[in-house]
Order: structure tokens, then sequence, then C-alpha cells
């Protein structure tokens, strides 16, 4: 059985680093796949946890171990042209986390040395675990996950299929205006979410503009609603990061055995199906959004 790359379903440390990069003009394939080889062994050998995950393009380069429906990340905009989620799909994304800082940025370090002149980096974002896994809005952050012994089944493409062991990944940079936030009463936080703040119980009543009424996905049912089991569930791996700069917001990671109820959940929350929108884009704007795949850990062995 092809086995999962174990940063993705393992326990989060507390520091998390995610860099994007993409070829350069001229970019020579050998000298990035060896790269890749010795950042695992690298990793491997100093116990930090990391992940490797592509855009279609370097994937296809890499292996023919790839599910049909691996799709680049468009973007996506409102009918209204009011609130956007901003496309900057790249090729590949290291993620590494650890409790230890220090060892996160040896390893990428490391890594980005050894593909100077053939891959370039797009952004960076350093991230960590906030008290117990808050986001920086004081709510519960992957309250929605599925419960550990489920997430394998619900985040990783099943045996026998192509791409079996791997999985499909939607990686955003969120920019929250926490100050708009606190102008918000109790109320009307939860009803943001869908959750209560203190514990992240669901509320019995989702408004239509609810975060969890957009992506709760249930067969034949509407979604956030009561009623049949729920379809297309993703593992969540969200940490907030703050900038110099006084920017802050929220690094979402969603991992899923197919990559459909991904771009699903981003159609409704932006009202391309003719939802309402999404609470949740009022106070926070997607500053990049990517759609990668995580090849198991032997499509990686035989590719590197």
């Amino acid at each position: 059985m092809p086995t999962p790359q174990p940063a993705i379903l393992g326990d989060l440390e507390t520091h998390q680093w995610y860099v994007h990069m993409s070829r350069t003009e001229g970019a020579d394939l050998g000298v990035i796949k060896a790269a890749l080889a010795a950042t695992r062994a690298d990793a491997a050998d100093q116990g930090v946890n990391l992940c490797l995950l592509f855009g279609p393009t370097l994937l296809a380069d890499l292996t023919d171990d790839i599910p049909d429906d691996f799709q680049a990340y468009p973007g996506y905009t409102s009918p209204d042209g009011s609130k956007t989620a901003k496309g900057t799909q790249e090729e590949l994304l290291l993620w590494v986390h650890s409790d230890s800082k220090d060892l996160c940025w040896e390893v990428q370090h490391t890594f980005r040395t050894a593909v100077a002149g053939h891959m370039a980096v797009a952004r960076e974002t350093i991230t960590w675990v906030y008290k117990n896994s808050l986001d920086l809005t004081g709510f519960i952050d992957g309250t929605g996950n599925p419960e550990p012994g489920d997430q394998h089944d619900r985040g990783i493409v099943p045996d026998g299929e192509t791409g079996a062991g791997g999985a499909f990944c939607i990686a955003q940079r969120w920019v929250h205006d926490l100050d708009y936030w606190a102008g918000l009463s109790l109320e009307d936080q939860e009803n943001t979410f869908g959750r209560t703040k203190a514990d992240s119980t669901k509320l019995e009543v989702q408004v239509p503009t609810s975060h969890l009424s957009h992506v709760e996905l249930k067969d034949g049912a509407p979604a956030g609603t009561e009623g049949p089991a729920k379809r297309g569930e993703m593992v969540r791996r969200s940490t907030p990061y703050a900038f110099h700069d006084g920017t802050v917001g929220l690094y979402f990671m969603g991992f899923c055995k197919t990559q459909a109820p991904m771009r699903e959940r981003m159609e409704a929350m932006y009202g391309m199906g003719g939802e309402a929108l999404d609470a949740i884009t009022d106070y926070s704007t997607p500053a990049s959004g990517s759609y990668y795949f995580a090849p198991s850990v032997e499509t990686l062995d035989a590719a590197l």
C-alpha cells in the first residue's frame, strides 16, 4: 500500500515554513531532482517534517503517477466582481514543520541554495501554532476536520487508483482585517463562521453567509445543514502568520483525496453558483492561491 508523506497526517508541530517556487528559464531538471532527494534525506536526518508538493507542470515532468483531475488554481471572483481569491499557481511548494524553528530555516535554505539559478522563490510564509490551534480571530481552526482515524480515508488517494498514497492540496495565504473583525459583535462573529467562539460548537441555525454553510458539503442537502453524511471532506493544516509590516492572517492548507471538492468550496464561497458570498470574505482576502499534489513516498522514491 502506498505511503503518504508523513508530514501530511502527522502531528502539526509549532513552527511552519512554506516556500513556493517555480523553474527559471533554462532550468536543469536533473539539478532540481538531486536537490529534492538531498533535502528529503536532510529533513529525515534532522527529524524535521518535510512535505514536497508539486503543481501540474513540474509533477508531469517527474512522474506519470498523476490523477486525471489535477488542475491549476485559476483564481475565483464573485459574479459582481467585488471579491477575488487571487490565483498564484507555482510549480513547487516546500512545506517544513518542526518544534525547532532553526531547523525549519536550515532545511529550506539548503534546498534554495542547491537550486539557485534553476528555481526562483515566488513567496514564502512563516507561521506558528497559536495557543490551542486558534486563528487570529480567536476562533478554533480546523474544528471541521475528520476524526483522526478517518483522516487517511478522507485526505489520501485510495490504494489501486492513480496517485495512490498521494493527496491533493489547496494552499492560500489569507490576509485578515482585524480592525474590521474587532468591530463585529460576538453574534456577528459567530454567524460568520457558523460556530461558537468559546468552544467551536456548530450553531443550530446557519445564516446563508456563514462559512460553514459554504464548506460543509453533503449529498442531497444544502451545505452546513443536518441530514446526509458529509462528502468531499478535507484535512486542514492551517496556521496563522504575522509580517513585520503589520500584515496578519491565516495560511490555509487543506488536503483531500480528490480535487473537485476544493474547487466546489471556492466557487461556493465566492457565490459563483448563485450562493450568498461567504462572510469571511468581508474581513479576509487571499493574497495567494495554488493547487498542488503531494505524491506518495514510493512515487517520490521512484521519481527522485
